[in-house]
């Protein structure tokens, strides 16, 4: 997963669509990581949709390909009609992946919701590999028990899950707890199913199925109703001290005070953190509601810049900015503007780490948005990264900055 940050990288990308009768928000943080490897796939025609979270683990290639890969089939050859050729679509891109010889793996939880087209009633099947999870909620806050780990709908796969420890030894696999009690697949990978991840796959057989760690997907059938929510989150939601059943109540009251599934994502990967989460952090929320018209946007909320002399932090704040479509500089220049708003609305100016946080910056010059203030900002994180000795390249400078 990377090494640990000396402070999270707290800006998180908020991206919302809608079609047909869903409207889909995603959140996600990188958080203590030192990269962030997880990916997400939204996929919807007008009675169905596929979701997924991917949680990659030693780098980011297998979840992003896993994610593009399964939308070109999905656009290519629709919805999977049964049970076998959705197995069939999940094994199919796990075999793509593995021939690209690329390292790193990825944990896969999926769902593909079906409208009753006007019935009130949605049918789900859901598909997973790995410890990300799928959730289901009322909006009075209830979470709909599916009989899996924590009342989700689905079941982490652990090497210390009696079913999963007895097929990693008979395909010649075997478990053992490595530094922290953790027990792992050869004494490596703490998750027993997932894409990717050759290494784990080249004994058993001849089946994919049939290897210490398999893409095979454990897969389930569930119905809720047209004013229930889905969740699709990685495991950096529930690996601190937040239940299932905490983020569903905290997902329904966020959507009782504002009907908008990105808000109520980015409430759920920002108790995370606080509730001791040192991972990467995703959130999908699903509402079975559709919306009035067409809505696509991304929104970028950028983090306190805590460790401006920490190259590895600003390497993870960069790479957070670019998954919205911005540059370091861009955001470094959102994150002053949104420190200045905070500090002279009324009531603010109480926190003395914004105040501290806003005098790294100085005083920019030119106005909001011009040419000369991105020029200053450009100019502003090469002083951080002469002053700090990061020298990179391509505007992503790092290094510590003195007030004034």
């Amino acid at each position: 997963m990377g090494a640990v940050l000396p402070k999270p990288v707290e800006s998180t990308v908020i991206e919302r669509r809608a079609a047909g009768p869903f409207r889909v928000g995603i959140a996600e943080m990188n958080g203590w990581r030192s990269s962030m490897e997880d990916a997400h796939l939204i996929h919807m025609q007008p009675d169905w949709g596929f979701f997924g979270v991917f949680d990659g683990h030693g780098g980011d290639k297998c979840a992003g390909y896993v994610a593009g890969r399964l939308g070109e089939e999905l656009r290519r050859h629709g919805c999977p009609e049964d049970d076998a050729a959705l197995k069939q679509l999940v094994l199919g891109v796990d075999k793509a992946f593995l021939a690209t010889r690329q390292p790193s793996g990825s944990t896969g939880t999926m769902c593909i919701v079906h409208s009753s087209r006007g019935r009130g009633k949605f049918r789900l099947r859901v598909a997973n590999c790995g410890d990300s999870r799928v959730l289901l909620g009322k909006r009075d806050g209830t979470i709909v028990d599916g009989g899996g780990t924590d009342q989700g709908l689905t079941t982490d796969h652990k090497p210390s899950h009696p079913g999963e420890r007895q097929r990693i030894y008979r395909c010649g696999g075997h478990v053992e707890e490595a530094a922290g009690g953790v027990p792992r697949v050869n004494g490596e990978l703490a998750v027993s199913r997932g894409f990717g991840d050759a290494d784990f796959k080249k004994t058993g057989g001849p089946g994919p199925e049939d290897h210490p760690v398999t893409a095979n997907p454990e897969l389930g059938h569930f119905e809720c109703d047209s004013s229930d929510f889905l969740l699709l989150v990685c495991d950096g939601v529930s690996e601190g001290d937040f239940s299932n059943a905490e983020v569903v109540k905290l997902v329904a009251d966020t959507l009782r005070k504002k009907e908008d599934p990105g808000v109520a994502a980015e409430a759920v990967i920002k108790r995370a953190i606080e509730t001791n989460s040192k991972d990467n952090i995703s959130c999908m929320v699903v509402l079975m509601s559709g919306a009035s018209g067409p809505e696509e946007s991304v929104e970028f909320n950028p983090g306190p810049l805590t460790a401006p002399e920490d190259k590895t932090f600003m390497t993870a704040y960069e790479a957070m900015a670019k998954r919205a479509g911005l540059t370091l500089a861009q955001a470094a220049e959102l994150r002053f503007e949104r420190l200045q708003q905070w500090l002279s609305a009324p009531g603010g100016g109480q926190e003395e780490a914004l105040h501290d946080e806003l005098a790294l910056f100085g005083s920019p010059a030119g106005t909001k948005g011009s040419e000369e203030r991105k020029a200053w900002f450009r100019s502003w994180l090469q002083k951080l990264a002469e002053i700090g000795g990061g020298g990179r390249s391509e505007g992503a400078p790092l290094g510590r900055e003195g007030r004034g």
